[in-house]
């Protein structure tokens, strides 16, 4: 059960993961180019992660919609586009806003003065910045995945266990 869920946050979210991981440091590079505030610095880190995580999930998500659409013959609407954007807000809202405002980029700020190299300091507090992230959103998408699986009750609503 274990392996069988790590597989499936893999391919969940490494995609996007990725993406993110290389805005972030070349973000965080460009910024460096035009600025010694390490602030500053991991702000733009910061950001340049979130650009690119959540246009990957985003287009990620599209792309499934139009795959299960194209399968019952309909057209993309904005009624799916609604429900994507909900979905990721809910999946990913409160645990982006502490990350994407405290907790990345004080991680992006403190590693490159503890390891004295900036590149990899960047790399370092980007991925611890992950593991918090990460522990809120698998927690919200499970959450979410086992609201959606509760029975109906015959008045429409869903049993609560």
């Amino acid at each position: 059960m274990v392996k069988r869920k790590i597989k499936e946050w893999l391919k969940r979210y490494l995609p996007a993961e990725i993406v993110g991981t290389v805005t972030a440091v070349a973000a965080a590079s460009i910024t460096h180019l035009f600025s010694s505030n390490l602030i500053v610095i991991a702000y733009a880190g910061s950001l340049g992660e979130a650009i690119g995580f959540y246009s990957t999930v985003f287009t990620q998500h599209i792309i499934g919609a139009n795959k299960k659409n194209r399968a019952k013959e309909k057209v993309f609407s904005i009624s799916d586009l609604t429900k994507i954007t909900g979905n990721i807000v809910l999946e990913f809202g409160p645990a982006g806003l502490l990350d994407g405002l405290v907790l990345r980029p004080f991680f992006m700020y403190l590693f490159p003065g503890v390891l004295k190299n900036f590149t990899f300091g960047i790399l370092v507090g980007k991925l611890v910045g992950d593991l918090t992230f990460y522990l809120l959103v698998i927690l919200s998408y499970e959450i979410k995945k086992y609201k959606k699986n509760l029975p109906v009750n015959t008045n429409g609503t869903k049993d609560e266990a």
